[in-house]
């Protein structure tokens, strides 16, 4: 489903005309049905993986000081809703350790508190991740080379469409319908695309150049293309709020409502079943 096909969707459920209720306020009600979900979805289509090179890692990380352990400072993805994993990599790929311990960022800069030191740990302050001990610590005589972050992600704009470059449109991203953004080329050569006129020019040897104006085509969206109801009933609540319809607000606020614990009952399903489920819990001293 296109992000136009969504928003007549949308109009047609609400049954209200556009002096009512105006494009605009339905593209917002999108929005923020999208918002919404991302806070209570939890399901495989929005976990995504950030890895963390050992240069890096290596830069942002201290040593030990008598009663503080050594760290590392990441920055967070910028489309981060919740950590999953936290784990430290060797060259081949495998795990040296998993940061399994979560501390409140008090406790983590506390040097006194007690922290479980023989165990791996982390915290958050604003978009900074700390882990301790430090990359490529406490690894039992491994050899460290990447951290990896497993989290679910807020997607894409509802509308977001790929950029307008030479790789996407070399893979059929890019469509020269209502398009804007000029791509260069050598005189009867559509292969190869440039983004300046200059390395056209540089490439066409005598050949002559041309140009085309292109646009990228709509990102594929996991809730627009596969899951479009939690985004209608979503916006419905929306719409019906700005309209003050409190009946139809509450109707669909509980469709809207059954549709996400439903396709999070469903990933729960999937995790229990194809064999034994094994889950280790820490009591911290309270059991």
């Amino acid at each position: 489903m296109t992000y136009a096909e969504l928003v007549t969707l949308t109009r047609n459920w609400c049954n209200r005309d556009e002096e009512v209720v105006s494009d605009d306020i339905i593209k917002d009600s999108l929005k923020y049905a999208a918002d919404k979900a991302y806070r209570k979805l939890r399901v495989p289509p929005l976990e995504n993986v950030a890895e963390y090179e050992k240069t890096l890692l290596e830069s942002a990380s201290t040593t030990a000081n008598g009663l503080v352990e050594s760290r590392t400072e990441l920055k967070i993805p910028f489309d981060l809703i919740e950590i999953i994993q936290i784990k430290e990599l060797d060259s081949a790929g495998l795990p040296t350790r998993v940061f399994n311990e979560k501390l409140d960022i008090r406790t983590f800069n506390d040097p006194i508190a007690e922290k479980y030191t023989s165990t791996n740990y982390f915290s958050r302050e604003r978009n900074v991740l700390y882990l301790s001990p430090g990359f490529g610590e406490n690894t039992a005589g491994r050899q460290a080379n990447s951290i990896e972050l497993l989290y679910y992600r807020r997607l894409p704009a509802l509308d977001a469409k790929y950029a307008v470059t030479v790789l996407n449109y070399k893979a059929g991203f890019l469509t020269t319908s209502g398009g804007t953004t000029a791509l260069y080329f050598v005189n009867g050569n559509t292969t190869d695309a440039y983004l300046t006129s200059t390395e056209a020019t540089a490439a066409a040897d005598g050949a002559g150049t041309n140009t085309a104006n292109y646009i990228g085509t709509e990102v594929p969206h996991w809730l627009r293309d596969e899951n479009e109801r939690v985004l209608l009933y979503g916006a419905l609540v929306e719409i019906f709020a700005y309209v003050g319809d409190d009946a139809q607000t509450a109707k669909y606020k509980v469709m809207f409502d059954n549709e996400i614990q439903e396709l999070n009952d469903e990933d729960a399903k999937r995790n229990a079943s194809g064999g034994n489920v094994q889950i280790n819990f820490n009591g911290r001293g309270l059991i």
